[in-house]
Order: C-alpha cells, then sequence, then structure tokens
C-alpha cells in the first residue's frame, strides 16, 4: 500500500526517517502578542534578527515576524540540511488557512530529494474566512474530497493527511462540523487524521487541561478509525496520566516540540524540557506504546531555523537520537519510532486510490 507525496504515490518501504509534523510554510501572525508598553509595541512590528532573538526565547509571539515562514530559499537550505544528516520525508501540516502552498512543496521535494507529504482539512476556526466557516458541510467535505482525488489549488498534488485539524481551547460549533466533516473524508479516503490541539497559550480561553481525549469521543462516536487517529501537541507540558489515556483508547501521541524550551512571559507558560520529552517517550515504550508514539519538532517559527539560531529539522536525528541510544533504547525501537510507524500511519490502502 502507498504513501502519497507531493511526487505521487510512494511505497511505504521507502519512505525513511520521517518527521511527521512539520511547517513548510505557515502564517500563525493572528497568534501575536499583545503589546502593554511601547517598547513591545515597536518590538512587534521589527524582523527577526540576531539582536532581538533574546526576547523570543521567553516570549516567541513577541515579534509578528516570527509567526511567518514564508522563504523558499530558507526552506531549501532547512531540507538538504535535514537530507545529509539522514532524514527522508518530511509531513507538512500547513492545512486549509495557515498556508500550503503545494507548487511550493514540490518545487522543494525536487531540488532537495526529501519526501513531502500534504495535509488537507481545516485549521483553526480564527484562520478561517467565512466563506468557509458558514458553508455547509456537505460543501466543505466536497473540498477536502476533490483535493484528495484531484488535487490542491488546481495542482495534480493530491493531500497524503488529513491534518492538521485545528481544534480551539474549547470545543465548539465549527469543531464538532470540522470533526465530522473529517471523519466522512477519513471514510472515503483512507487517510489518517493529525488533530491538532491547542497545547499553547496563544490563542484566547486556553485551558492548560487539553481536550485531546474529548475529541476522540466525538470522532469515534462519528465513526472514525481510532487507529488512525493521531493527537498533535501531547508534550507542551508532559502529563503521563493524559498520554496514557490517549494511548489506551488506540490513538497515537505525538510528541513533537522536541528542540521548544521557550518560555511565554506574558502568560507565564513555561514549555516542556527535551529531557523531559525524552523521559515520556521511555516511559510509554516500558507501558508497551512503542507503536503508537511519533515525534517531530513542529518547525512553526523563524527562530525554529537554522539561519535564524535554531536546529532547523536535524534535532532529532543529531541530538535526540544519540540521548535516546544512551538511555537505553536500542536502535530497532529508534527505527520504530521514525522510520515503521510513520509509515503505518501515512500508509493508504490502494482501494482509495
Amino acid at each position: 500500500m502507498p504513501i502519497l507525496t507531493v511526487n505521487g504515490k510512494l511505497k511505504k518501504e521507502k519512505l525513511g526517517v520521517t518527521l511527521p509534523h512539520e511547517h513548510l510554510f505557515i502564517d500563525l501572525r493572528f497568534s501575536h502578542s499583545s503589546p502593554s508598553n511601547e517598547f513591545e509595541r515597536q518590538l512587534l512590528g521589527k524582523k527577526v534578527n540576531i539582536k532581538n532573538l533574546k526576547y523570543l526565547k521567553v516570549n516567541p509571539y513577541s515579534i509578528k515576524d516570527n509567526l511567518l515562514l514564508s522563504s523558499k530559499k530558507d526552506m531549501r537550505n532547512e531540507l538538504i540540511e535535514f537530507k545529509r544528516a539522514g532524514g527522508s520525508t518530511i509531513v507538512n501540516q500547513s492545512a486549509i488557512g495557515c498556508g500550503r502552498f503545494p507548487a511550493r512543496a514540490f518545487e522543494l521535494s525536487k531540488t532537495s530529494s526529501v519526501n513531502i507529504v500534504m495535509g488537507t482539512g481545516f485549521y483553526t476556526k480564527n484562520t478561517l474566512p467565512d466563506s468557509i466557516i458558514f458553508s455547509s458541510e456537505k460543501k466543505l467535505l466536497e473540498k477536502v474530497l476533490s483535493e484528495f482525488h484531484k488535487g490542491i489549488g488546481g495542482t495534480n498534488i493530491r493531500p497524503g493527511i488529513i491534518g492538521e485539524v485545528g481544534i480551539g481551547a474549547t470545543i465548539e460549533e465549527w469543531e464538532l462540523k470540522s470533526l465530522k466533516i473529517t471523519v466522512k473524508a477519513q471514510k472515503e479516503t483512507g487517510m489518517s487524521i493529525f488533530v491538532h490541539i491547542q497545547a499553547v497559550p496563544a490563542v484566547p480561553g486556553f485551558k492548560e487541561e487539553l481536550n485531546g481525549l474529548e475529541v476522540i469521543n466525538i470522532l469515534e462516536k462519528n465513526g472514525a478509525d481510532i487507529e488512525r487517529v493521531v493527537i498533535c501537541h501531547t508534550d507542551a507540558k508532559i502529563n503521563i496520566k493524559y498520554l496514557k489515556n490517549i494511548l489506551k483508547t488506540g490513538a497515537y501521541i505525538e510528541l513533537e516540540h522536541f528542540g521548544k524550551e521557550f518560555y511565554i512571559n506574558d502568560k507565564d507558560f513555561l514549555m516542556a524540557r527535551d529531557m523531559e520529552r525524552i523521559e515520556a517517550v521511555i516511559e510509554m515504550i516500558n507501558y508497551g506504546y512503542i507503536d503508537k508514539i511519533l515525534i517531530s519538532q513542529d518547525v512553526c517559527l523563524k527562530m525554529d531555523l537554522t539561519s535564524y539560531g535554531g536546529f532547523g529539522f536535524v534535532h532529532i536525528l543529531k541530538n535526540i537520537v544519540p540521548i535516546l541510544l544512551k538511555r537505553g533504547l536500542r536502535k530497532e525501537e529508534i527505527e520504530t519510532i521514525l522510520i515503521r510507524n510513520p509509515a503505518t500511519i501515512l500508509d493508504i490502502n490502494e482501494k482509495y486510490l
């Protein structure tokens, strides 16, 4: 059974080392912090540079420019470095609403030799126009299915996943509608579902008690195949009980904040450390859930890029894998997490194609 990339079908055996949750292009400027003084107001409009990176470490939302990834040149360089480090595939989780640019992704795949998987479905409500929000379920489902069968935005590039489907801090009318559409799309396409859970206080109404389990219940009631559902952003704060409860349902957990250890000062929110994430991965393996773990880096900010002092897409391969080996994981276990699990969740039954 194949995987759908921007270059067409790919045999799952050729997928290789995969980062299942990244962004090539994305616009998150809607989530910028509200300045409280003149310095913060001026900082908000600055371009990211070496002189103001220090401010981003204590609030990555304090500069709008940090929340925009739009440079094809920068992204090409990041993908080439990923390939050199042993990477093979990137899943571009930018859904409808936050910027996908499939033609650019196709070009980047060709010039970097990195496989790229695109997504479909709808991001969070605050990124979508009224023409989508107030459309009928039928019309929105037709849009998703058309992308799967014909291609995205006038291209012949087909999505390989439904995601990341955006869920707000509270599940309201739009979220229920979007999830229903998502389930119907899964039934008709065989694609797996990746769900964005709001795990950092970047939007109004944020709650530290995450709603991943509530999402699973809604998906299940609507007939989703939970074995092909991924709950994203489970590691902004590590909660072992939350991780275990998700895994017990049959869904995947995705810890994709590796490399993100910043503070959000105006919300007094400290991201988990990478060592906490490593310990959580090991603990879930010890509980017997190795086949349901995905890890990634969720590159979505300028400060994540190597050209701005970040790790790019190579942090897991260059830094996290050696630590996992030192902590006692076997090479085969690491390959399960980085290769076999992504291949399983991205694989689409040929009957749908």
